[in-house]
């Protein structure tokens, strides 16, 4: 049994969720649940790795051993029921990076892009800093629930679209898409010959399904990538790495070339320690942190009801992030966290940065032991009080 209710004290170190707050008035001193990382104790078998490479004392130039690439293929085997070839894997510092490149090299300039709003903003910068039109396709809200317009979805692929930035799970609603939906999703980009770049980095945190990953379709269809990395899944944001799994072989060879062109290194020695060690050994830990975040997410959602009625929570199945619908206090989202921040001392997501028509909408990170969310919930409900309530 793995302790998540430990609190970690995590200030003084070089977090930004704790220690970088200025994008909410001050350097620090706020209860975050902000950026998506947790904060919890990555799983010990990790930093034992950890701790016997560092006993080594040359942390040198380095590239992963074949173990990296059978650990990944073997945790998406295991977690996922998709296994893929360790040669269709390439390493890289981040996701979004890793998306970046891939539009940069394999999408012509200028020509359109698509991805569902809300949703994690940094896809944005990715479609239009590579040169790409940004076509915002807003899923469908109704009964706190989002789906896809499907309707609206094949009229922009019609009309040109030349990729899809796919998120699987989605950020920041929660949504863990069904195995029809992926299914319908890649046999449109079939149809229309488009790329479909699907992040998965959540994707170990299904709660009421598992994650369908993109990868089981590539039988019928190989214009795919699938970004994953440990970071989400073992809170390992700082190690900065990635995996491509991508199964076409010229797609690869074109995105490998565009990294190597650029002296764009992977993943450092630390990382392929880490990454071998958590997917080799991290199930029991992640089974209970998923059990764990499930139960805080409950937790959420009563309270909410409760105290906060006219609040309504997203439906949550999946990832350690909840979408707040706040539009009931009338106010932007700039507003909602400038309050929470100056008067309750609360660092909580603006959900207007993943689309304009989240307007009103919060994202509240849950990752972190529930004395510490409670606390949180507890200055949510005496803002409520403070401005619903008088």
């Amino acid at each position: 049994m793995y302790d998540f209710d430990k609190v970690v004290d995590r200030r003084g170190t070089s977090s930004i969720k704790w220690n970088f707050q200025n994008s909410f008035g001050q350097q620090s001193g706020l209860l975050p649940y902000w950026i998506a990382d947790t904060d919890f104790a990555t799983a010990p078998e990790v930093v034992q790795a950890l701790q016997k490479r560092c006993d080594h004392p040359v942390i040198g130039y380095s590239k992963p051993l074949p173990g990296v690439y059978t650990a990944i293929q073997g945790w998406w085997d295991r977690r996922h029921g998709w296994k893929p070839e360790t040669d269709w894997m390439l390493l890289s510092y981040g996701v979004v990076t890793g998306i970046y490149f891939t539009l940069d090299t394999v999408v012509p300039k200028g020509e359109k892009v698509l991805t569902f709003t809300p949703v994690y903003d940094p896809f944005f910068a990715a479609i239009k800093n590579s040169g790409h039109t940004l076509v915002d396709c807003p899923l469908d809200h109704k009964d706190n629930y989002y789906t896809i317009n499907w309707e609206l979805l094949e009229k922009e692929l019609a009309d040109g679209v030349k990729a899809v930035v796919f998120c699987n799970p989605h950020n920041p609603i929660g949504r863990v898409w069904t195995e029809e939906e992926m299914e319908k999703l890649v046999e449109l980009c079939v149809k229309y010959n488009v790329y479909l770049l699907s992040d998965e980095i959540h994707c170990d945190f299904g709660f009421t399904r598992p994650c369908t990953t993109a990868g089981k379709f590539t039988q019928i269809y190989d214009k795919l990538v699938v970004y994953t990395a440990i970071s989400k899944t073992f809170n390992m944001a700082g190690l900065g790495s990635s995996c491509m799994i991508i199964p076409n072989a010229e797609l690869k060879q074109k995105i490998k070339d565009a990294y190597d062109s650029r002296w764009m290194f992977g993943p450092s020695d630390l990382a392929f320690t880490a990454m071998e060690a958590a997917y080799t050994y991290g199930d029991q830990w992640v089974d209970e942190q998923c059990e764990y975040l499930k139960g805080s997410a409950e937790i959420v959602r009563k309270f909410v009801e409760e105290k906060m009625p006219e609040v309504k929570v997203t439906t949550h199945e999946g990832t350690f992030l909840m979408w707040l619908d706040m539009t009931c206090f009338g106010k932007t989202s700039d507003e909602l966290t400038e309050i929470f921040a100056k008067e309750y001392g609360l660092a909580i997501g603006n959900g207007a940065h993943y689309g304009k028509q989240a307007e009103g909408y919060m994202r509240l990170n849950i990752g972190c032991a529930r004395g510490i969310l409670q606390k949180g919930l507890d200055q949510m409900a005496k803002m409520y009080a403070d401005y619903i309530n008088k």
